[in-house]
């Protein structure tokens, strides 16, 4: 063991001394990856960001692009849409057919008619031009059957008839008006169940429960039987369900069954809230205050017991010497990742802490190792960047950790699937339109470097902070999902100022999006704890936060 622990600190330092200078050059204002320095990048989502900024460029060839796109990790949208001006993948013959009006697409040949035609598009069609459709595609039978329900004078009628698949590609293809209009209405049980044998079923439920105006659909759930391809979210949003229709015994069965299938200490800690909720049960509001997970639920059950929190921690020490470690590099962090996901013992955590992350830059990466050792039994709450983030107010520096524990743990490098950068994972749109908010020179690439990253986030939270009232919950959504979406949320009837039962923890639930749901409830318990502990003056209970959750 100790051989290996030397041989990777030797490692380490080879590599991290040869990708430092790469980052010097990163970081300079006329830094412009080139192909060979891509290639010599290991597969990861920081190379995916490379990859785009690349084929960002106007002096390569189809030839280079080509390479550099096929080194990427993951074809996501965004590569794909820089790739895009090298490799047009649309026949020049059939452009004029996915461009075209829907109506355009009639004065063209059958096949056309069959590229173009959506089904969104041809639900807001007359009918006799749907038939015309269902005549001239014959020989595309998938997009003919679909039209014919369509076109037929009950569509849901006709719907019921065919099979979960076809079901679920209208329910999806359509817009929301036709949605409302013709799907939603109360469903057989028997149609049910044959929805509920398809994994599409638990996208049909994630689309379907946090939406009030899908009522008769939402009636028709009571009554759904578990099966292996139900997930614990699904079973979860069920119960929700259940409870938005006063049906509170069916909701409690199907808690029972989502905490059979959750895997996460949190979501075990989120049925075990709602229990307690429904059932007012102060056994299991006791269990709930032992869970060792720091999460919305466990804190509210600890401050309702009056119990303290004795899992966090708000520092940690270093040996405060030199290190080879470049926190603002991507791959020199990729290397410690693929490292620890070998296995983390004692020696090699030790050998981390006193010869790589040996400074205060470095504690959050130290922090990340120490969690992860624990099996993130213990929590590390730490305020790193201190001497950048106190240049701001009490209040942001509380709002700067709370996001920035949960973005990035603080990890500069960071970068995300979706491109977002550094600590505070700033998408580059944004940060490119914070730069001129500021009225400073933009350079993608430092980002990377804590105290302009955290300078944006800083000015991002000032116009998100106007905008939701100074709510954290609320910022945390549009930090993640964007302002647009978190109105759409309150459109919904989200946080409704109208006094109902189980509020706000139903609307908390019910969140559309799976990721900024799961992120605003953590960035949450992070905002309370960071409060109470820097603002000491100022201290909040969850119970006084909660009460603050009402649409602005």
């Amino acid at each position: 063991m100790k051989r290996l622990a030397t041989s990777l600190i030797c490692f380490f330092t080879l590599t991290s001394a040869s990708l430092t200078a790469n980052e010097t050059t990163f970081l300079k204002k006329d830094f412009k990856p080139t192909l060979s320095w891509l290639e010599e990048k290991p597969e990861s989502y920081a190379r995916d960001f490379f990859i785009i900024q690349y084929l960002n460029q106007n002096n390569i060839s189809d030839e280079e692009a080509k390479k550099a796109y096929d080194l990427a990790k993951r074809k996501s949208s965004r590569v794909n849409k820089a790739y895009k001006k090298y490799s047009d993948k649309i026949p020049i013959e059939d452009l004029k057919c996915y461009r075209a009006t829907s109506k355009e697409l009639f004065l063209e040949e059958d096949r056309c008619l069959a590229l173009g035609l959506t089904l969104k598009e041809a639900t807001k069609l007359p009918t006799s031009y749907v038939k015309e459709a269902v005549r001239r595609v014959s020989k595309y039978p998938t997009l003919m059957n679909d039209l014919e329900i369509i076109a037929a004078n009950q569509p849901f009628l006709e719907i019921l008839k065919t099979y979960p698949h076809r079901y679920y590609r209208i329910f999806f293809d359509v817009g929301e008006e036709y949605r409302l209009k013709e799907l939603n209405h109360p469903m057989p049980k028997e149609f049910i169940h044959k929805l509920s044998l398809e994994k599409d079923f638990n996208k049909f439920i994630r689309y379907t429960v946090p939406n009030p105006k899908y009522k008769y659909i939402q009636k028709s759930l009571f009554e759904v039987e578990d099966n292996k391809l139900l997930s614990h979210q699904t079973l979860f949003f069920l119960s929700m369900n259940a409870l938005a229709h006063k049906k509170e015994d069916i909701a409690l069965s199907y808690l029972s069954k989502a905490s059979k299938k959750a895997y996460f200490r949190m979501d075990k800690d989120k049925v075990l809230f709602w229990e307690y909720l429904v059932t007012k049960n102060k056994e299991i509001l006791e269990q709930l205050s032992n869970s060792w997970d720091v999460n919305i639920y466990s804190l509210y059950a600890k401050e309702l017991l009056d119990k303290k929190i004795d899992n966090v921690f708000y520092d940690l020490e270093v040996v405060n010497k030199e290190t080879s470690f470049d926190i603002s590099n991507q791959f020199d962090w990729i290397n410690v990742l693929d490292d620890i996901k070998k296995g983390l013992d004692k020696e090699k955590l030790l050998k981390y802490q006193n010869e790589i992350f040996t400074n205060e830059d470095t504690k959050p990466h130290m922090a990340y190792l120490l969690e992860k050792y624990a099996n993130y039994k213990e929590q590390y709450f730490i305020t790193p960047y201190m001497d950048e983030v106190k240049k701001y107010s009490l209040e942001n520096q509380v709002y700067i950790y709370a996001l920035g524990r949960q973005e990035s743990r603080f990890i500069p490098s960071s970068i995300s699937f979706a491109t977002a950068q550094g600590m505070m994972q700033i998408m580059p749109f944004l940060s490119k339109a914070l730069a001129k908010q500021l009225d400073i020179p933009y350079n993608i690439y430092e980002q990377f470097v804590p105290s302009i990253n955290i300078k944006f986030a800083n000015k991002h939270l000032e116009t998100l902070k106007r905008q939701f009232d100074n709510n954290p919950l609320f910022i945390a959504y549009a930090y993640n999902g964007g302002p647009g979406y978190t109105r759409k949320q309150f459109r919904r009837g989200l946080f409704s100022k109208i006094n109902k039962k189980y509020e706000p923890f139903l609307s908390i639930e019910l969140i559309s999006y799976n990721e900024t749901r799961r992120y605003g409830k953590k960035v949450l318990a992070n905002y309370y704890i960071y409060n109470n502990y820097l603002n000491k003056k100022n201290k909040k209970s969850l119970s006084s936060i909660f009460q603050t959750l009402t649409a602005p």
